[in-house]
């Protein structure tokens, strides 16, 4: 496993994003209208490396809290980067304050300044104020996930076909498992992505992806 966190590099055929991982732990970085950046989840053992790779693409405007879970680097994150906004959910909020100790905005004046085709999404049915982001590919949709989906442990390239579900999700992260698997139905028939970007393991860009998640739904229900 990884000592350090990586530098950020982009993902391909997604036009704005930029991943740095430590270990199975990735921290993406999204190139904001503005030109500055949003940091989502960011991942614990900022260094040299990691911050000039973020310098050259912009400033670091938001600290997203994807989840209530996903906390351990946002204290080093906010000492780094004193005048970014550190963000979450409006139900991730009260837990993420609680255990944190730091001040948290909603997530409307990060929506606002989101390139065209890019969006916030959340999913129905879960309990930890899990938020997505939806955006557009060279080829569809990527989809950037934090705990819902996994994917393949080692290594660094950007193309495995091993999405799998994160073992402590359905008892930790799932509320309401009718209601979450009925919603990720739908949403997957709706746009189903070609790029899995998970906040665990490695992207996942395999021509079946659909059909691999559909199982997994399948092993929820």
């Amino acid at each position: 496993m990884a000592a350090r966190l990586s530098k950020f590099e982009p993902v391909a055929d997604v036009n704005g994003l930029f991943t740095a991982t430590k270990g199975d732990l990735r921290c993406t970085a999204i190139v904001l209208k503005s030109g500055g950046l949003c940091l989502f989840s960011p991942v614990a053992g900022l260094n040299d490396q990691a911050k000039a790779s973020l310098a050259d693409l912009g400033p670091v405007e938001f600290l997203f809290a994807p989840n209530h879970y996903h906390n351990k680097g946002l204290a080093e994150y906010q000492a780094a980067y004193p005048t970014a906004k550190t963000i979450a959910s409006d139900a991730g909020r009260p837990r993420l304050a609680r255990v944190t100790g730091l001040d948290f905005q909603g997530t409307r004046e990060l929506s606002r300044d989101f390139e065209d085709g890019m969006r916030l999404e959340t999913p129905c049915g879960l309990k930890t104020g899990e938020v997505w982001i939806i955006t557009p590919s060279a080829r569809g949709v990527a989809w950037l996930v934090v705990d819902a989906f996994a994917g393949s442990k080692g290594g660094t390239e950007q193309g495995t076909d091993h999405v799998r579900l994160l073992g402590t999700f359905p008892r930790y992260g799932v509320g309401d498992r009718p209601t979450y698997t009925n919603w990720l139905t739908k949403f997957l028939d709706c746009e189903p992505p070609d790029v899995l970007i998970p906040c665990h393991g490695q992207i996942d860009r395999g021509a079946d992806l659909n059909v691999r998640l559909q199982k997994l739904i399948a092993d929820l229900i």
